[in-house]
């Protein structure tokens, strides 16, 4: 009989297994903390990238949190007799926080994705969510040069939260290595979320997200991109978790 673990480990990434509204709480819980933490999310295409690369599995291995995102994950801890409790999917979670950071002064700083649709995001959580403080924003294409200033830049903006849209698993090793310097309490990459919250690419429908489908309609619309990520992806990963299970461990 399966069991729902508070923590559990696929492929060797280490995995806190909450509810939305746990993860919820657990972030403001660190952004009323002077600690900084880095977040991460682990889908089945992260983990796929983690298994051969060492470096991205050991920040993975040492991020403060990291979240279980999609139904792959939910598939992994089934065929490991190990629950998990929720898809925290980074694109239903962005919202709700906002609204758990609305009037908390805590400001969120939005890095990534193309120029001008940082400011788009800003502009429409705030039209969503008044109350909200958005610290500032920068688009992710800017060149080793220009790198020292965005690090200013965030850490004189004041920010609590940094949210970086570089795709993994570059957002993820760009903020174990710089999360210091951004003065920022909390670190999350958090792929593709800017074009959803943007406007550019629209969400699947309702009912799609709760049968966990969403990556059906994500291989849709952008068939020539998604194609060997999800084709291909998601089955190399259930078999990599079923070698796991039955012959352990990830490469070292």
């Amino acid at each position: 009989m399966a069991t729902a673990p508070d923590e559990l480990t696929i492929l060797d990434i280490p995995i806190h297994n909450v509810t939305m509204t746990e993860a919820i709480d657990t972030l403001r819980r660190f952004l009323d903390e002077p600690v900084p933490r880095q977040v991460c999310f682990v889908n089945a295409d992260v983990a796929n990238k983690a298994y051969r690369d060492r470096e991205y599995r050991q920040t993975l291995q040492q991020a403060a949190f990291s979240l279980a995102d999609g139904i792959g994950l939910k598939l992994a801890g089934k065929l490991l007799g190990r629950d998990i409790k929720q898809n925290v999917n980074r694109t239903d979670l962005f919202p709700q926080l906002c609204e758990a950071l609305e009037g908390s002064g805590h400001g969120i700083y939005l890095l990534g994705a193309k120029p001008g649709v940082p400011e788009l995001v800003r502009d429409r959580m705030l039209e969503r969510f008044p109350g909200l403080r958005i610290s500032g924003t920068q688009h992710g294409y800017f060149n080793e040069e220009e790198e020292p200033g965005v690090i200013d830049r965030i850490a004189r903006s004041g920010a609590s939260l940094l949210l970086v849209a570089f795709g993994a698993p570059r957002q993820d090793l760009w903020i174990r290595t710089h999360l210091e310097a951004t003065g920022v309490r909390v670190g999350i990459g958090v792929g593709g979320l800017f074009d959803f919250y943007s406007g550019r690419m629209a969400r699947s429908p309702q009912w799609m997200r709760e049968m966990g489908m969403e990556w059906l309609y994500r291989l849709y619309q952008e068939p020539g991109r998604m194609w060997k990520r999800y084709g291909i992806g998601n089955a190399l990963f259930l078999y990599r978790v079923i070698k796991e299970k039955y012959l352990g461990g990830v490469p070292s």
